[in-house]
């Protein structure tokens, strides 16, 4: 029999320093892994993963089950993505978010044949977008008067779902589920406002053609809804909101 070998990457165009949580290949464990043979892929009839695989820091890809080219020459096809999968039916994928997880996949790829044997390079994509939150007051009686940041959240679908037999993209669940995430400073903080700018978290979200608007809540307020310009978030982008707190409101800076 001969084995298949695999390798990975991040796709073209992808600047991972930049995308939180996931910086490294590596960190990406285990990958779930989809196998489909023959001149067609058809995953459709998938209801869990093939099997799993550890990457390396140098991209080589382990899987879990060592996997072989079909004898009869029927060519290999394979797709993947991380993390694992809320559940897998006829070939769709549904992801649960709490804001604070990546999701990456790699689009199918063709693996060759016992004929014309090749390593199978999945080429990992990143499918969400991330917000990065920035807060300062205008002086520190202000900052005092707002108290410390007990929560920044933003209203987005945390259901999502993947066709496994088109190009990996997310979109809501048909019957979504929509929650106000919190930043990763979390939904009970108490994050200290000075006069510089500081992270106040950030948040991994679903592609999206809303305006985003921010629910903030600190010690001594009650919660304010800041609404930004941001119209269209992309995947594979970093979008970064500044709050600025003046005595009676919060500014967009």
């Amino acid at each position: 029999m001969t084995p298949i070998a695999f390798t990975s990457s991040y796709g073209p165009s992808v600047d991972v320093s930049t995308r939180a949580p996931i910086y490294d290949i590596d960190q990406m464990e285990p990958i779930q892994i989809l196998r489909s043979d023959g001149s067609t892929t058809d995953f459709s009839g998938h209801t869990a993963p093939d099997l799993t695989g550890t990457i390396a820091s140098d991209g080589t890809v382990t899987p879990s089950v060592p996997q072989y080219y079909d004898q009869g020459g029927d060519q290999a096809n394979f797709m993947a993505f991380y993390p694992a999968a809320h559940s897998i039916q006829g070939g769709i994928v549904r992801f649960k978010i709490t804001g604070q997880e990546d999701i990456t996949a790699a689009q199918v790829v063709y693996g060759g044949s016992i004929e014309s044997p090749k390593t199978v390079t999945l080429a990992f994509r990143h499918l969400l977008a991330q917000v990065r939150v920035l807060v300062s007051a205008q002086n520190a009686q202000t900052a005092s008067a707002w108290g410390p940041i007990t929560y920044i959240k933003i209203q987005t679908p945390t259901s999502l779902v993947m066709d496994t037999n088109t190009w990996p993209a997310l979109s809501p669940h048909t019957d979504p589920e929509t929650e106000y995430l919190p930043t990763s400073i979390g939904d009970n903080a108490s994050q200290t406002i000075t006069t510089t700018y500081a992270s106040a978290g950030s948040l991994m979200i679903l592609t999206a053609t809303y305006p985003i608007a921010l629910k903030v809540k600190t010690a001594n307020k009650e919660e304010t809804t800041v609404t930004t310009s941001i119209w269209y978030v992309g995947p594979q982008s970093v979008y970064t909101i500044r709050l600025y707190f003046k005595d009676n409101s919060i500014e967009l800076q």
